[in-house]
């Protein structure tokens, strides 16, 4: 009785941690559609009147915006789709551990971003392309610095509730 208590009581807890992830997940995902989305309607009405290097940066923002949605639709829908409350506990370590690979990738890259925007703008003071690098190197620390913030955000709520997951495997 009292084992059969325990493990009920372990499978609440995992349950709850894969409910907690998900939700985390989802909300970053809808974060990050409605910042791709309001890139997209707000560029799109920039770019109609802007010049010189605004005009490159809206354009950058609407290219990587509609990468950024794709990206979050895709994301959200495998989330919906997910039933996180009935993963056994070898299955949730194993996506718990995917999605921190994910986002310590993704980090990664969004600091590559930054760089790679600052080198553009950097680029633009010695180029024939002076207001196109320009516009896109900012456009690019903008986004890189947006998705570094998402991401190390979304790292530090997955890890925060990790020792729940941990502590549920048998010693």
């Amino acid at each position: 009785m009292l084992m059969s208590g325990v493990a009920n009581a372990q499978t609440n807890m995992l349950a709850t941690f894969n409910l907690h992830q998900n939700e985390v997940l989802k909300i970053g995902m809808i974060v990050l559609g409605v910042w791709a989305l309001l890139n997209i309607i707000i560029g799109s009405f920039k770019l109609m009147k802007a010049t010189r290097n605004k005009r490159f940066f809206f354009q950058m923002n609407i290219y990587w915006n509609i990468v950024n949605m794709v990206i979050a639709s895709v994301a959200l829908y495998s989330l919906l789709t997910q039933t996180p409350a009935t993963l056994a506990l070898p299955e949730s370590i194993q996506q718990h551990d995917w999605y921190k690979k994910i986002l310590y990738l993704n980090i990664g890259l969004d600091v590559a971003y930054l760089f790679i925007g600052i080198w553009l703008q950097e680029r633009s003071r010695t180029s024939p392309k002076i207001e196109q690098l320009k516009g896109w190197g900012q456009s690019i620390v903008l986004q890189g610095f947006f998705l570094l913030l998402l991401d190390v955000v979304l790292a530090t709520m997955l890890e925060d509730k990790a020792t729940i997951l941990y502590s549920l495997i048998p010693s």
